[in-house]
């Protein structure tokens, strides 16, 4: 449920079921005694039913009870005014389907409780947006990869670790917020398409795409990449949406460089800084 419908399905009716009675009632003081006597039964018996009673079942219930009610008001011997009429025609219908909806909005919520955690679990280790594993995964395969590398240094184990970051995804945002979700997904999908199946792909957030690739050596990683980075600029040529790139290789030289996921992801983004810094000193000169 998005954040749409939550307002809409829930938070719009449940100010309207009270607001509704409160209008009617205010209206209401000006009517004869009997009359307000009759609103106040009517906006009673609608929120029991509404608590109550299924919305198909209502739904049946309002048209026959509008249909005898008006039948009643309008063409029989009652000397109402066609004010008190029409309130009292409205009454019931409208508050009892407000807070049925309200009810079967609160059921859902209740329903959905004891499967919060589980949601927000899954949230925490796969991302929608982009369709892969976040960067909690990450750091756990990582941590893995290197106690081996450490534990098994005659097996020559190494591994290569690629982040690609959408630099300017932030302005973008502001003034494309509905699509920057299909240009993250789209990012994405470029990149799975250019990558070896063996290559593990991460989001980390912030349009962050991280990449793991075992045992290969760097003049085809730097093949690897370079396919890459093509492929997203012939895909993605708008100014707003740029790239910057580092790559690391981690082997048993130089792993306790890098022990924790914090150490890479942190020379990545500095590798990144620096080539930023020099490629605008360069257009300076």
């Amino acid at each position: 449920m998005n954040l749409s419908e939550i307002i809409f399905k829930g938070y719009v009716p449940i100010v309207l079921s009270w607001l509704f009675p409160i209008i009617m009632l205010f209206f209401a003081a000006f009517f004869e005694p009997n009359i307000q006597m009759g609103i106040f039964l009517l906006l009673l018996l609608s929120i029991i039913v509404g608590m109550l009673i299924p919305g198909i079942v209502i739904s049946w219930l309002i048209i026959g009870l509008t249909t005898v009610g008006a039948g009643m008001l309008l063409f029989g011997y009652l000397v109402i005014p066609v004010n008190d009429k029409v309130i009292l025609l409205l009454a019931f219908p409208i508050e009892a389907m407000l807070v049925n909806l309200v009810s079967n909005w609160l059921l859902k919520w209740r329903a959905l409780g004891p499967n919060i955690v589980s949601i927000h679990r899954y949230r925490e280790h796969y991302n929608l947006d982009t369709k892969l594993l976040t960067g909690h995964n990450a750091e756990k395969i990582y941590s893995k990869e290197i106690m081996a590398i450490k534990n098994y240094p005659s097996y020559n184990l190494s591994m290569n670790i690629t982040e690609i970051h959408w630099q300017n995804w932030q302005q973008y945002r502001q003034f494309h917020p509905a699509n920057q979700r299909k240009i993250l997904h789209d990012i994405a999908r470029e990149i799975k398409h250019t990558r070896l199946p063996s290559e593990l792909i991460y989001y980390l957030g912030d349009a962050r795409f991280l990449i793991i690739s075992y045992r290969v050596d760097e003049n085809t990683q730097k093949t690897i990449n370079d396919t890459t980075q093509k492929s997203l600029q012939q895909a993605f040529k708008m100014p707003a949406i740029q790239f910057k790139w580092a790559t690391q290789q981690i082997e048993y030289d130089n792993y306790d460089q890098f022990i924790y996921f914090a150490d890479i992801c942190k020379y990545l983004d500095r590798v990144m800084e620096t080539d930023v810094i020099t490629e605008y000193s360069r257009e300076g000169n």
